[in-house]
């Protein structure tokens, strides 16, 4: 079943549609070149925080303030995805633009992850909202006027989107809107998609990730419970036998029911954007066509543009990121048509 043509969104008159760069056309492509093409990432200033849990373990996140930001602009919490951390060039990349657009930026890394690793014993999953809430909190605590956009690429798009969701009957202070980056919404859809034949490569390089940090995991942590891996491997046995018993969960399926954003799309309450090509090698695209999406959730469906790919024939900013350029552009026109907003965000 074809879903490509009739299912594309059409794109704000402000911003164009993506368009591969040439010879890039497709899925794989734009994921693995997207990954491993380099480019100058512009690092700002940023102050690292230590933040508490709750139970015992502490997260590690980057803010990064401009010096004109007032107390009342905008803030952005950004959150990666699955073997990504808060140093992640697509984080990077965004955090900066953002940076130059005015906001304040924070970039979380998940429990566990990146400079947070050796300050949990637990892990992080892609339902564990409740460390992105601690943060978002701590950013409304030191500036309470501040709107707050979510913005998650991947596993750390699921997360936004379900934060977003669970807002609506647990209030979150300060958020303003949410942005997700090639959503797994059916986390088990997307587990048995990786066994395609085309994808199990990905399957095992994610798997192989997870093996590593359960290593360093236990050796930064020798009195821990052992990790038993023998039967981990595929990212759906990991989850299995892994993910879902550290973390409460019956099984893989539990953990997944339990985790998935798309059944909780309808609960969003909030504006928000969600960006994703039908082309992406990790992700089905049928949960984008089986969830329905709140008036206030604009869908952004390309034709292609891969797993956080989106290399694009023409270049937005200085490079080719279509993607970065989608997200940054989107937030920019929301504050600058709010009032109480326009007048903290330089004009580009």
């Amino acid at each position: 079943m074809s879903l490509a043509a009739p299912a594309v969104a059409s794109v704000a008159a402000d911003f164009p549609a993506f368009e591969p760069f040439p010879g890039l056309s497709g899925g794989h492509a734009q994921t693995i070149v997207a990954r491993y093409l380099p480019g100058r990432l512009m690092r700002d200033p940023a102050v690292r925080h230590e933040l508490e849990t709750g139970d015992g373990d502490r997260l590690a996140v980057l803010e990064s303030t401009p010096p004109a930001w007032a107390a009342s602009a905008p803030s952005v919490l950004l959150v990666h995805g699955l073997g990504g951390c808060a140093e992640s060039p697509y984080v990077v990349r965004v955090a900066h633009r953002l940076y130059e657009c005015g906001a304040r930026v924070v970039r979380m890394n998940l429990r566990g992850a990146g400079s947070g690793f050796g300050l949990a014993r637990g892990s992080y999953h892609a339902g564990r909202t409740g460390d992105l809430r601690v943060v978002a909190e701590w950013m409304a605590r030191r500036a309470p006027e501040s709107p707050i956009a979510l913005v998650g690429f991947s596993l750390g798009a699921n997360l936004v989107l379900k934060l977003a969701a669970e807002a609506a009957s647990e209030r979150l202070a300060g958020l303003d809107c949410v942005v997700a980056a090639n959503p797994p919404l059916d986390l088990s859809a997307g587990c048995r998609f990786l066994q395609r034949p085309g994808a199990k490569l990905y399957d095992r390089n994610f798997v192989r990730l997870l093996h590593e940090h359960v290593r360093r995991f236990e050796s930064r942590f020798p009195d821990a419970p052992a990790i038993d891996l023998s039967k981990a491997g595929t990212l759906y046995d990991f989850d299995n036998h892994v993910t879902a018993p550290r973390n409460g969960f019956r099984d893989a399926e539990h953990y997944y029911s339990e985790s998935s954003s798309g059944p909780l799309l309808g609960r969003i309450e909030v504006d928000g954007l969600v960006v994703h090509a039908l082309d992406d090698p990790f992700i089905p695209p049928e949960p984008f066509h089986s969830f329905e999406f709140p008036p206030r959730i604009r869908l952004d469906l390309q034709e292609h543009g891969g797993h956080l790919g989106f290399l694009d024939r023409r270049k937005f900013g200085g490079d080719r990121r279509w993607l970065d350029a989608r997200i940054t552009t989107w937030l920019s026109a929301r504050w600058a048509t709010n009032p109480a907003l326009a007048s903290t965000v330089p004009s580009h």
